[in-house]
């Protein structure tokens, strides 16, 4: 889910493009972390924020002996009210020789300006959750609804664009234009973001499929959006064949599955269904991160030395990092995140409360 602003695109965080932003290795690589407003005369200050957070890159580009003319795509954002008015909690904006890229953050983000041969991710990263808690997506061919459960009952997600019908997000299709012809419209939670529609051609079953194609590729970056950074499950409630084309469409996985059309069940019958799947398929998901830490510890199977930690992650043996948030910028947790990253682990933030002195937690492959 993306969106215009002059010749920039902003996005809501996906895990992939953690990924892929680990992986990035380029000197310089720019990294203008900043707090942004939703709504409010506070909205005024982010302006503000980035252009104090580009004067302190040129500094540092300068020093380093690069040209701050890498900086130049991102400039004409500071006078760009429209952008300022249609931000959520964070900003992350990552600039290299080749290009920028700028995320929507729905969480406040440290203020970090850092020039470097890689980014700074690790405040990104999503939070480890507690137990108990999901997310339930109901969805068929019409509609999609999220629900986040909330005390025993579930409750309905509202956004902008959720719950979300079948033709409210596919536009009408002329079968003559062809493919190569786009047109946009305003899609997502993230106010001001735009997604490319895709005009197909022909009729009959490649125009449906090509349809439902689009329908389920935007509920699935709109639900992304909202169950980024909780670390929460997600239970989708779908026929067999819905839930399937939604994993193969989308970037998003179920972390359980009710199987059947959620249209022919009432709100009760729902929580029922999904309660049940949730005792039963998620029973070992809630079994607590540090619990298994301390039994992984205990085997050698797990570390909370940073050096130690980084050996294994070279080597890909690190399955999940956990890090304690408030020291999530620093620079040595940031490269061992990265690095776990690019060998394929998961990487999380948590309370430093639970998470001794050095800041990290990892659990081994093996």
């Amino acid at each position: 889910m993306s969106t215009a602003t002059n010749e920039l695109t902003t996005k809501s965080v996906k895990p992939s493009d953690l990924k892929r932003l680990a992986k990035t290795a380029d000197t310089p690589c720019v990294s203008i972390l900043m707090r942004t407003h939703r709504s409010g005369p506070e909205t005024l200050q982010g302006a503000i924020r980035l252009k104090n957070s580009i004067a302190t890159a040129e500094e540092k580009l300068n020093a380093m002996g690069h040209a701050p003319s890498i900086l130049d795509p991102i400039r004409s954002l500071i006078n760009d009210s429209e952008f300022w008015q249609n931000q959520r909690d964070g900003l992350a904006i990552y600039v290299t020789a080749d290009g920028c890229q700028i995320f929507s953050v729905n969480r406040t983000v440290p203020n970090e300006v850092v020039v470097g041969d890689a980014f700074l991710i690790t405040p990104l990263v999503p939070q480890h959750g507690a137990a108990g808690d999901y997310f339930a997506l109901s969805l068929t061919w019409d509609d999609a609804k999220l629900y986040r459960s909330n005390e025993g009952s579930l409750q309905l997600v509202k956004t902008d664009w959720l719950p979300a019908s079948y033709y409210d997000l596919v536009i009408p299709r002329d079968p003559e234009v062809s493919l190569q012809h786009t047109s946009h419209r305003s899609v997502g939670n993230a106010p001001g973001t735009s997604t490319a529609m895709f005009h197909g051609h022909g009729e009959g079953e490649e125009k449906i499929e090509a349809d439902r194609d689009q329908y389920l590729s935007l509920v699935g970056d709109l639900v992304a959006s909202e169950i980024y950074n909780t670390h929460r499950p997600l239970v989708v409630v779908a026929t067999t064949e819905t839930c399937g084309k939604f994993e193969s469409t989308t970037e998003v996985t179920a972390d359980a599955k009710v199987e059947g059309s959620p249209a022919q069940w009432t709100e009760h019958e729902l929580l029922e269904k999904v309660q049940s799947v949730v005792d039963t398929q998620l029973a070992d998901d809630n079994i607590d991160f540090f619990q298994r830490f301390g039994t992984a510890a205990s085997r050698s199977q797990g570390s909370s030395d940073i050096q130690e930690c980084m050996a294994a992650a070279q080597e890909g043996k690190v399955e999940t990092l956990v890090v304690a948030t408030e020291k999530a910028g620093q620079g040595d947790i940031n490269r061992l995140a990265l690095e776990v990253l690019r060998t394929g682990g998961n990487v999380y933030q948590s309370d430093s409360d639970n998470i001794d002195s050095s800041g990290v937690a990892a659990i081994y492959r093996y």
